[in-house]
């Protein structure tokens, strides 16, 4: 085909992967359609180097083929000189600036305390960091190849389920502000990203909201405020240590093979113990899976009351361990 910018418009973009068309006027030129962009790419140089040029429609097509017959022509590497660590820290700051703030949090977290070179790492959620980090390398004409682009990542469903002692155990470590912000996961069943965010003046009577900014569903959470509001920061957390932290609390209350999302299957499942109805406990940890479809359109109750008198069960339970 013969890319132009009527052509490059009309190409769709696919639900998954990418696809990438070449143009029949400039042999090794073309534009790769990803889920949300067109980049342009030049392959040249004696190995076939696959490099890209910039981003439609940012870059028009005219400057991406001008661009391209130069590679061509002068195919001499032309690749910054950047250590891992370097490139790493430009990353995340490139994608601060593109990403939403819980996606950042995943690569930020997936990729400050390892080997950045180690090409044998296995743990699924930092090889899929690596994955997104290498990537955008070569895209910035950073590197050549991605180690891990062939590398599938199979993630493996946690049945950990936290005991009422081994609850109590974690309750009884006093290392702040980490320890504050594991009791109002173990109290309110919500994320990380939730509560380590957490503002007071998302605090409105009897109601806190988060916003849709850190929430996974990309919409407002609603929950009422019981007991837990005791244990509600008084100013925003200012906190970043997490394992290390978490290696502290663990070595503290002995408790072993764990992560702290776990507490929420601890919630879910103690919920369920105290006959508290699934569709409730759903809308505390906004799951929402009992409504979808048209009930999810026309069902609009908060559930306010029932998340309230659940909330208090729950309590109820969780102070008689660890108070």
């Amino acid at each position: 085909m013969r890319i132009n910018e009527l052509t490059i418009k009309q190409l769709p973009h696919p639900e998954t992967g990418q696809k990438k068309y070449r143009d029949d006027g400039l042999p090794g030129f073309g534009v790769i359609v990803g889920k949300r962009a067109k980049t342009f790419f030049v392959m040249h140089g004696k190995d076939r180097r696959v490099q890209s040029i910039g981003k439609w429609p940012s870059m028009s097509v005219k400057e991406a083929r001008l661009e391209a017959s130069a590679l061509i022509s002068d195919p001499s590497p032309k690749k910054q000189e950047i250590s891992l660590v370097d490139a790493r820290d430009a990353f995340l700051a490139d994608c601060r600036r593109r990403l939403r703030p819980t996606t950042v949090e995943r690569y930020y977290y997936g990729l400050k305390d390892i080997d950045l070179a180690d090409t044998k790492i296995s743990d699924p959620t930092t090889v899929k960091c690596l994955k997104a980090f290498y990537n955008w390398c070569i895209e910035h004409e950073l590197l050549d190849r991605n180690p891990f682009a062939r590398r599938k990542v199979k993630f493996e469903a946690r049945d950990r389920l936290l005991a009422d002692d081994e609850i109590a155990a974690i309750w009884a470590v006093d290392q702040r502000p980490f320890s504050d912000i594991v009791k109002l996961l173990i109290l309110t069943g919500q994320r990380r990203n939730q509560i380590w965010r957490l503002d007071p003046a998302w605090l409105q009577d009897e109601e806190l909201t988060f916003p849709a900014s850190i929430m996974k569903s990309a919409r407002p959470h609603t929950i009422p405020v019981t007991g837990f509001r005791e244990y509600l920061p008084a100013r925003p957390y200012s906190f970043n240590s997490w394992s290390k932290s978490k290696r502290r609390l663990d070595k503290a209350c002995g408790v072993t093979d764990w992560v702290l999302h776990d507490i929420r299957r601890y919630f879910s499942s103690t919920m369920a113990k105290l006959g508290v109805p699934l569709h409730v406990t759903e809308q505390l940890i906004d799951h929402r899976s009992q409504l979808s479809g048209v009930a999810a359109i026309y069902n609009r109750y908060n559930y306010l009351k029932e998340m309230r008198e659940a909330l208090t069960v729950y309590e109820t339970h969780v102070f008689r361990l660890v108070l």
